[in-house]
């Protein structure tokens, strides 16, 4: 209503103007009109001209009004579809009940609209589960941020289609071309093992990439040590269990990548994820590479003095990545935190000779065993060495905390044989 009255306002002004023009002409040339005793040819000519000049004027008014309208319509369509998108995204799947505090800031949509515009550009792997995905769904699917990293963010995703819970993660600041990104994610498609989660779906444009996963509603090792879930019951066996199959999965994925040069490069306890029941899955392996290992740029350089592949050095920074992990298991400490480097504080505690000092008063309290906590403890310190060349091989790892494992499954076997014949024979 706004506009139409806009456009009829100019109508009146651009033909009074133009009415103005010809009664001008009119009577300038009704003058000599006058004199001359008559209108000629040319006098009508330029009425006319007139006329049409005021005209043209009009149409030039009405065809830059509509230009520039048409314009704000566009912008105002794209800034809603924008803003619908990000509702759609960032609108949390749920809600605790006892939220009570302001409503959460709004998140800036991870996903781009751009790449709504291209869903069939989702690529689903060998998963049946997901074979009926797409992605427009996908992109306007409930959202809840569950964490933001450097390289990217979290989100699980609920799709109707599918009738199931997604994690979606979104990366950014990876300047892999989109060729390579699906050749690597097929590859590692084609190299399964029980304790690693693989990608079910991906997509890829130059600004972003997506990759989707199976939920696992048990969060991660991360939260279950330092996170909300801290509180719960942790002990020494379970712990054991877990870096036992995390050793075993690790040591799979490089045998059979070794060859492709695809590491983990990003392990740390964020990036291992528990099932209900309690099973840990290493995730986003072979994505990014983020070393925590002090020692990994030098060992590069020393790698290309010696004319050795560099891509072979990552695969020792994974040992080391492990060997933190092992540390927050037997510690409960954050690897950083006010200050605080995990493996160096480790060290120079059990260079004081007070080892007893380093390990999680839970586990003390619980009566775990010392002896089989500081076998696992010098394990975990051969892996953070300094020198990449004096860490052992994952393998190796896996091989010495497998027999770990075992002597304390003889030893709960043996504990539970004796209370059992204790109590046959109370009277």
């Amino acid at each position: 209503m706004l506009a139409s009255s806009k456009m009829k306002r100019l109508s009146n002004w651009a033909f009074l103007i133009s009415l103005f023009l010809l009664v001008h002409a009119i009577k300038s040339e009704d003058s000599s009109h006058k004199q001359r005793g008559g209108f000629t040819k040319d006098d009508i000519l330029k009425f006319l001209g007139c006329f049409f000049s005021g005209l043209t004027v009009l149409l030039l008014i009405i065809m830059l009004f509509c230009t520039k309208r048409k314009k704000e319509e566009a912008q105002v369509e794209a800034a809603a579809k924008s803003a619908a998108v990000e509702y759609n995204i960032t609108k949390p799947a749920y809600m605790p009940t006892n939220f009570k505090t302001a409503p959460p800031p709004i998140i800036k949509s991870e996903f781009s609209t751009a790449s709504a515009v291209v869903p069939s550009s989702l690529v689903v792997l060998t998963s049946p589960e997901v074979s009926g995905i797409r992605f427009e769904n996908l992109l306007m699917a409930p959202a809840e941020l569950l964490g933001r990293g450097k390289h990217g963010s979290v989100y699980k995703v609920f799709s109707e289609e599918m009738g199931t819970t997604l994690a979606v993660k979104r990366i950014k600041d990876w300047t892999i071309s989109s060729s390579d990104f699906k050749q690597r994610l097929q590859r590692l498609d084609r190299v399964k093992h029980p304790n690693v989660l693989p990608a079910l779906a991906f997509y890829s444009c130059r600004q972003e990439k997506l990759l989707v996963y199976e939920y696992l509603q048990n969060g991660s090792l991360f939260k279950l040590l330092h996170g909300s879930q801290a509180g719960k019951t942790f002990d020494w066996s379970s712990r054991l269990d877990i870096a036992s199959s995390v050793a075993d999965g690790l040591a799979f994925m490089h045998q059979e990548l070794r060859g492709d040069g695809i590491a983990h490069g990003n392990l740390k306890s964020s990036n291992i994820l528990l099932t209900k029941n309690m099973e840990p899955y290493i995730s986003e392996y072979g994505l990014m590479l983020d070393s925590q290992d002090p020692s990994f740029a030098a060992s590069v350089n020393s790698n290309k003095e010696k004319g050795e592949d560099a891509n072979q050095a990552i695969f020792r920074v994974d040992v080391y990545a492990f060997g933190v992990i092992l540390l927050e298991l037997l510690t409960g400490k954050l690897v950083q935190g006010e200050g605080l480097d995990l493996a160096n504080w480790v060290i120079s505690v059990v260079r004081e000779e007070w080892t007893s000092e380093v390990f999680d008063k839970i586990l003390i309290q619980e009566g775990a065993s010392e002896e089989r906590m500081v076998h696992l403890l010098q394990i975990a310190i051969k892996c953070v060495d300094r020198s990449q060349e004096a860490r052992p091989s994952i393998n190796e790892i896996a091989a010495m905390l497998s027999t770990l494992k075992e002597d304390e499954d003889k030893s709960m076997d043996i504990s539970g044989f004796t209370s059992t014949s204790i109590f046959e024979r109370s009277p």
